[in-house]
């Protein structure tokens, strides 16, 4: 006789009904994000800057020698409009950054806008997303209105749009035509809007900045 037949009949139906492949997992659940409806992205070994609601539609940026950057997705209504509007207010530059070197590249404000399109690897709400990218940054030393190549990064060109601590402590408020600026940037038309985002970075200086931002909005 087989073993299998040895088998007590009721330790056989307890060994049916177990399910296979051991225990359902658990689904881990997602990091919770500082400020509702964006997410967070933070960076190997660098500690995050720390980002608060600070009134209504307002953004708190702490940095310390950190850097993270908050992301958000359009609306579908939002993703073809050309105007990006909002506003920001520093403590600080960053003293001893220069933006034009991957080493030292920090900057006290900076808004980012992310062109393409959603894939099936492009999963909008984790991680950071990908494609064209456009950034706005308030600047330490290079003058205002001008535009470069992001030093470490590809298909990324940058704004400056304000420079220096001359407007330090006070709301700047900014209205950018996004399609034009890609235009500008890239000599092509833009794809949709992918993700809008902010970061305060000092990681590099190691210097202490707070930022203000108002969320941006889409308007046509």
């Amino acid at each position: 006789m087989s073993k299998f037949l040895c088998i007590p009949f009721g330790l056989l139906l307890i060994f049916l009904q177990l399910p296979f492949g051991g225990p359902p997992q658990e689904k881990p659940e997602e990091p919770e994000s500082p400020v509702k409806g964006w997410w967070e992205v933070k960076y190997f070994s660098i500690a995050p800057t720390q980002y608060s609601k600070a009134g209504n539609r307002i953004i708190k940026a702490e940095s310390v020698g950190g850097r993270s950057s908050l992301f958000k997705a359009p609306g579908e209504k939002e993703k073809n409009l050309p105007i990006l509007a909002w506003g920001w207010k520093v403590s600080n530059v960053v003293r001893s950054a220069i933006e034009t070197k991957k080493d030292r590249f920090d900057a006290a404000a900076r808004v980012m806008v992310v062109f393409g399109k959603e894939g099936p690897f492009k999963r909008i709400g984790k991680g950071e997303p990908s494609g064209f990218k456009i950034e706005y940054i308030w600047a330490t030393r290079l003058p205002k209105g001008h535009l470069f190549d992001h030093p470490g990064e590809a298909n990324c060109k940058i704004f400056v749009l304000e420079s220096g601590e001359g407007r330090a402590g006070q709301w700047v408020y900014v209205e950018r035509n996004i399609h034009k600026d890609f235009q500008s940037a890239f000599g092509r038309e833009p794809p949709p809007v992918l993700a809008i985002g902010i970061q305060t970075d000092t990681d590099q200086s190691n210097e202490m900045v707070t930022a203000y931002y108002t969320e941006p909005v889409f308007r046509k």
